[in-house]
């Protein structure tokens, strides 16, 4: 499929799909109150969707293509970065977001010349579920069950391998904590922060944004310096920092950020979630 064609398509699936009543829409509702006005930005539900659909279609449509086809979509800045990184010898937890097409990251990084490795969770559907990691697995990225326990992750890590890691969702059955975001306490997955400053593994920060000619930059930001973090609650600002930088990339294009998850749904203190 031409990729003009595929973001033709988002967009008219994106206008279709705003416009459906359900969860999805309530819960942006509920953002753009709280969040997105407060903060001043502008963002339109049929963009959210039109960015999530444009982000796996072309992820699929580029694991049939070549690598040269592929290097022709995405750019990479800060490669220097991720080797510094790497040549610790520890391994790499690359921490990023539910931004754009943050599925095209693996396969820029293993085109570096890394190995690359990425915490999923099995999906509500299971056909879909195995699709999509089949996908993920086609050029070679190392898939971590989120279920499978810290001894998987360390096996991968010390294999010299960047692990890639979602932090900006409130996700179940994680060990969290409350840090800032986008103005509000937001519960936070706090285990990588831990697993880093316990072993000393190298973090940092990388996110892909689709430009207005329709390709992708991936930028890899500079390892964070762990000495900043010690103490008993190092992880807890270390995870905020994080989470700043997240921050950063929403204020940079927010409708490229997934608004549809309920990111601020459980409170400090078991207050009522926004409504």
């Amino acid at each position: 499929m031409p990729r003009k064609l595929i973001w033709v398509i988002a967009c008219i699936f994106g206008s279709v799909a705003a416009l459906i009543p359900g969860k999805s829409r309530r819960i942006f509702r509920i953002n753009e109150k709280h969040i997105i006005r407060p903060c001043g930005l502008e963002v339109r539900l049929s963009h959210v969707y039109r960015y999530v659909i444009s982000g796996i279609i072309d992820f699929i449509n580029l694991n049939y293509r070549s690598d040269d086809e592929f290097r022709q979509v995405v750019e990479i800045q800060g490669e220097e970065h991720m080797q510094v990184a790497l040549s610790l010898g520890r391994g790499v937890i690359a921490i990023t977001a539910h931004y754009s097409a943050w599925e095209l990251i693996p396969r820029a990084v293993l085109l570096l010349g890394h190995k690359i490795g990425i915490v999923t969770r099995e999906l509500a559907h299971r056909g879909t579920s195995e699709y999509f990691n089949n996908l993920r697995a086609r050029c070679g990225t190392v898939l971590i069950d989120r279920g499978s326990g810290i001894a998987r992750l360390m096996r991968v890590l010390r294999d010299n391998t960047a692990v890639g890691i979602l932090i900006d969702q409130d996700t179940m059955g994680v060990e969290s904590d409350f840090v800032d975001f986008m103005g509000l306490p937001a519960r936070t997955p706090v285990g990588p922060s831990q697993l880093a400053l316990r072993f000393g593994i190298p973090v940092l920060t990388l996110h892909i944004s689709r430009g207005k000619d329709g390709k992708y930059t991936l930028v890899i930001d500079e390892p964070l310096d762990l000495s900043e973090y010690e103490g008993d609650k190092g992880y807890i600002k270390l995870t905020a920092d994080l989470t700043g930088r997240i921050e950063e990339w929403v204020h940079e294009d927010p409708e490229q950020w997934v608004w549809i998850h309920e990111r601020w749904a459980r409170r400090p203190g078991f207050a009522p979630g926004l409504r």
